[in-house]
């Protein structure tokens, strides 16, 4: 017997890609970040946005035209000086930010950066005003103080926190990899690990939650016959990892940066979530939070399950043997968050 032919439209829930990546801010580490999406093929779509300059009005449009002459690989690409450009995208690099500069303290490189990154994240909110919360992009800070100035844009925002996160555990424990693995006489590809807190000289980084091969880097070590102690210090150089490059070279890195920046984005344009360090956006999580601390929320290195719906889980690993460095951590970033919070109900009437 002939049926009669179905008029519903048939759908098949599969995982979301985030195909539209949008790299916002014209510094060296946003150039490394379109330049490293475009060799790795991630995104159909992408859109790089520098703020006009006096005498340069398109500075990423040129630079996009030269690279297109010069890719083997080109997706969609568009560089502009129009942030209407930059709606109905699914994920935001956000690169915005000055670097730090000889002779100024960190409080001034916070007082600078908390006005950017407001001013750039207030943009944001308005270019996607009225969209549900599942046509919110994912946007990845990186500029510094990386931990504080990532709640400063959920601050400014107003997305969910899931739809937020910051870059630098990747880079810090891809550093300390690599320092380690000369000692173990390795060439450091199957290391991994994971790194919490703040990216600075407070970051807390145990070898516990480091591995070789799928082997326990502390299990490896004993069986090698390694003095603890070398791993230990060259962990602790690593840490400054950012520092000595601004010393041997008088600027920023931003090949690093931007390749462990792509990591996270890789995760987010493909679909493929995976657990990575991260800066995510705590209220309960890890305790570290308190009530006198007179916040409803922080920014925090940790382990996060990432992929195309944002920051989907945050994980809580065991921390007792190394909680005492945790909260030395997350008592420095609340001081930046503190003051950071206090300049945007000033300057911006955020609270």
């Amino acid at each position: 017997m002939d049926r009669e032919p179905s008029t519903a439209c048939r759908f098949i829930e599969r995982v979301r890609e985030r195909n539209k990546v949008g790299v916002w801010g014209f510094g060296n580490v946003s150039r490394d970040v379109v330049l490293s999406l475009v060799e790795q093929g991630l995104g159909k779509e992408i859109i790089f946005y520098g703020r006009p300059k006096e005498g340069y009005p398109n500075r990423a449009g040129a630079w996009v035209e030269d690279l297109k002459a010069n890719a083997l690989r080109r997706p969609r690409i568009l560089g502009t000086n129009s942030t209407e450009d930059m709606v109905g995208l699914d994920v935001i690099f956000i690169g915005a930010g000055v670097p730090r500069k000889e002779g100024q303290s960190r409080r001034d490189l916070l007082a600078m950066n908390t006005g950017v990154i407001a001013k750039t994240s207030l943009e944001i909110r308005r270019l996607y005003e009225g969209c549900s919360s599942k046509d919110l992009p994912v946007l990845v800070y990186m500029g510094n103080p990386v931990t504080s100035m990532t709640w400063v844009g959920y601050k400014a925002s107003g997305f969910p926190k899931q739809n937020i996160m910051g870059q630098a555990g990747n880079l810090d424990a891809r550093r300390i990899c690599h320092s380690v693995s000369k000692i173990l006489g390795l060439s450091g590809k199957d290391m991994k690990g994971i790194v919490f807190g703040e990216h600075g000289d407070s970051m807390v980084a145990s070898t516990r939650y480091f591995t070789v091969g799928g082997i326990p880097l502390d299990d490896l070590v004993r069986a090698e016959g390694i003095d603890p102690m070398k791993i230990r210090e060259a962990v602790e150089e690593a840490k400054k990892g950012g520092t000595h490059f601004v010393n041997e070279t008088g600027q920023s890195a931003s090949a690093g940066p931007a390749r462990a920046a792509c990591e996270m984005l890789r995760c987010i344009i493909t679909g493929e979530s995976e657990v990575q360090p991260v800066i995510a956006i705590l209220e309960k999580e890890y305790g570290l939070l308190k009530e006198s601390d007179g916040l409803d929320s922080m920014s925090f290195g940790v382990p996060a399950r990432i992929g195309p719906e944002g920051v989907e889980k945050i994980h809580e690993l065991p921390v007792d043997d190394f909680r005492e460095e945790l909260e030395r951590s997350a008592s420095f970033i609340l001081k930046d968050i503190q003051a950071s919070a206090g300049m945007l109900k000033e300057k911006f009437g955020i609270s």
